[in-house]
């Protein structure tokens, strides 16, 4: 509420902001290769078609913004998108959060709908990996920010991100090479082939890479395959089918002391080394999206997946799991006229279910000891929705949400009955919003809008407490405002929010024997501001800005009063200049900066100091067919701390909880097309 009442000026004062946010870049071009563009093909421009139809923070982002540099995890990929905020610990784990998403969580993420061609990534409790995602496989990725991302199914507080992958249609060639290398015995080899006629079309790619890692303990040996194919089977019917393997292996480094983050960043403790800490990962996904278009204005998509996964993880125990999740989805769209305005409206419905034999051993050095756990955990999810935008005037729509949903979560453990457990959570999630399109390239919004977030296994199974911890859903209400567009030179993306969140999921203490349990809060306050900014100045010279203002805390807390949550920095700032002196040649210098540090704890006894990091990247045309491309990365050595832990109170438990981030490296590569 507080914010909201100060948006208006809030709002104007970012946009009098003179950097400049990240230009978007020019779409895939288009290759005939014949007449089926099946509907499932999701190309750039059609993707900001849909997000001009938002009422509220969302945004695209280009492959090409970051095809020409070594990119490894999603702070890599969404570095240049306003409202994400994405630091590495190791490999491609990141810490992932939208407006305070998952804020508690110092491993893997919760709170956000991670998708591959809108076919849920995250495992049916809401958990959330990053190892299986391969960046060479996207064409773009679309960043749908709190309620925005309603379409999917997503009810959290911090929305979804949808990766999509290209299809044979819509790439520049029929064969890909690509190969790169650099610092930390670094090499990846990627190989893709696109083929088409008139009726089907086919993309097929492989990925190896592997790595030592900046830190010990931090080698990485990877394989991935994928492959989809598309098929007009009728003249209004057209599927696509979609496959993806995975072999992963990858070995944790773990977290370090504050002072050996900042003094001594290679080195891990000796258990890490002893007990070969890892996470290797096994995976096949498998899925299928149909679309009927009745009409023009009607179409209907239905699809269905399937994931296997196998997860050793030997950290503290050997974490040993085999899940399968699998799920579908109807969604029905329309256009309609009445009276003097129209609609657009959306229907559908989702559904996933999960399985995960979870046991756990003993680490005798890295292999299964005794067994210690041994559980069956099922989820199972639906998601009923609809939304409508009226168009009561050509340039302004009123637009209205609503969500119905039901989860599911059940533990069965096979050594002791007494620890079962069930619980079914359920609820509305409604959403109001207003859409002013005052210029044909530029638009301004405000949304009101109900997330709800059901607690993953990780947060309800809690050594020593029986069953489950008894932990409610968490609420919020949002209020947004904010505009979006280009005029001229300048591009910009600009949204304020304030979230009032009842039942957020984070650490308390509770005993001397539970220092740091999950647990509900009363309510806490996430508000901030997601700014970007750009200004072209001609056709050598661009310049971007990437700002994230983020105030969390709690509000009248017993435990620890109006203290700010730990765990993301109040400001993030990302400046970048390109500059093209010849037509073939782009560099690119860049600085992040975070001039204060996020707090370690929720007494507020400890933070982590900010830090600002220098990079460049360079690209060059060879011919049209060959790119050649260098990524330098924090060129000063700076040392910082990317990520952490966050604990309860620093004075009173352990903090062997920090992730270096990488010092200075390089990277080169070159990819041929034909």
């Amino acid at each position: 509420m507080r914010l909201l009442a100060g948006g208006t000026a809030a709002l104007l004062l970012c946009t009098s902001l003179t950097s400049f946010a990240a230009l978007a870049a020019d779409p895939y071009v288009t290759v005939n290769r014949g007449t089926v563009i099946a509907p499932t093909v999701n190309s750039v421009t059609q993707a900001q078609t849909k997000l001009a139809a938002i009422p509220g923070g969302a945004a695209v982002v280009d492959s090409k913004k970051f095809e020409n540099e070594y990119v490894l995890n999603l702070k890599d990929m969404l570095s240049d998108t306003p409202g994400v905020f994405a630091q590495p610990r190791y490999g491609e784990e990141v810490r992932l959060s939208i407006r305070g998403s998952g804020i508690s969580r110092g491993f893997h993420m919760r709170g956000i709908t991670l998708l591959q061609d809108g076919i849920p990534f995250n495992l049916a409790d809401g958990g959330g990996d990053f190892q299986e995602i391969d960046p060479l496989l996207l064409q773009h990725i679309e960043v749908y920010r709190g309620s925005n991302a309603l379409q999917y199914g997503a009810t959290t507080l911090g929305g979804a991100i949808n990766m999509v992958t290209p299809s044979a249609r819509l790439v520049p060639y029929n064969y890909l090479m690509r190969v790169e290398g650099g610092s930390y015995g670094t090499l990846r080899l990627h190989g893709a082939t696109a083929q088409s006629n008139d009726t089907a079309d086919a993309y097929a790619a492989v990925t190896k890479s592997i790595s030592g890692g900046y830190r010990a303990q931090s080698e990485q040996d990877n394989e991935r395959l994928y492959a989809n194919v598309g098929v007009r089977l009728f003249d209004k019917v057209e599927t696509r089918f979609y496959a993806m393997h995975n072999d992963i292996e990858q070995e944790v480094p773990g977290t370090i002391s504050r002072f050996d983050a900042l003094h001594n960043p290679k080195q891990v403790l000796p258990i890490n080394i002893e007990d070969d800490y890892a996470r290797d990962i096994k995976s096949t996904r498998v899925s299928n999206k149909t679309t009927v278009t009745f009409s023009p204005t009607l179409k209907l998509d239905a699809g269905l997946f399937a994931s296997d996964k196998s997860l050793y993880h030997p950290i503290f125990e050997v974490i040993d799991q085999e899940s399968f999740d699998w799920g579908g989805f109807l969604r029905l769209e329309g256009k309609a006229k009445m009276g003097s305005g129209r609609h657009e409206f959306a229907l559908g419905l989702n559904g996933s279910k999960g399985r995960v034999d979870a046991l756990r051993f003993v680490n005798e050095a890295g292999n299964r000891g005794a067994l210690t756990a041994d559980a069956e955990q099922d989820a199972h999810n639906w998601v009923l929705y609809g939304e409508n935008s009226w168009y009561f005037r050509p340039d302004m729509a009123l637009v209205t949400g609503l969500q119905a949903y039901t989860s599911t979560r059940e533990l069965e453990n096979n050594l002791n009955a007494a620890q079962n457990a069930d619980k079914t959570y359920t609820g509305l999630n409604p959403k109001i919003g207003l859409l002013w399109n005052f210029l044909p390239t530029a638009q301004a919004y405000t949304n009101v809008s109900r997330s709800s977030e059901v607690p993953t296994f990780s947060e309800l199974v809690q050594f020593p407490v029986v069953g489950f911890v008894p932990l409610d859903k968490q609420e919020a209400t949002t209020f947004e405002i904010g505009t979006r567009g280009d005029y001229g030179a300048w591009s910009w993306d600009v949204s304020t929010y304030h979230a009032d969140i009842e039942g957020e999921m984070l650490q308390f203490t509770t005993s001397p024997t539970i220092p740091a349990a999950v647990f509900n809060a009363d309510e806490t306050t996430h508000q901030g501001v997601e700014l970007g900014l750009g200004y072209r100045a001609n056709d050598q010279l661009a310049g971007s800005m990437v700002y994230n203002f983020s105030n969390f805390h709690f509000d009248g807390d017993d435990q620890f009063g109006d203290n700010e949550l730990p765990g993301i920095p109040r400001h993030f700032v990302r400046l970048q200049l390109d500059y093209n002196p010849i037509s073939a040649w782009t560099i690119s210098p860049n600085l992040e900066w975070i001039p204060t540090g996020a707090q370690v704890d929720y007494a507020n006894t400890l933070d982590v100091p900010g830090y600002a990091t220098l990079g460049v990247k360079s690209d060059y045309k060879v011919t049209p067919e060959l790119t050649v491309f260098l990524d330098a990365r924090n060129l000063t050595d700076e040392k910082t701390i990317t990520n952490f832990s966050t604990v309860t109170n620093a004075n009173l438990v352990g903090t062997n909880i920090f992730y270096p981030g990488e010092g200075r490296s390089f990277y080169a590569g070159f990819s041929v097309k034909f």
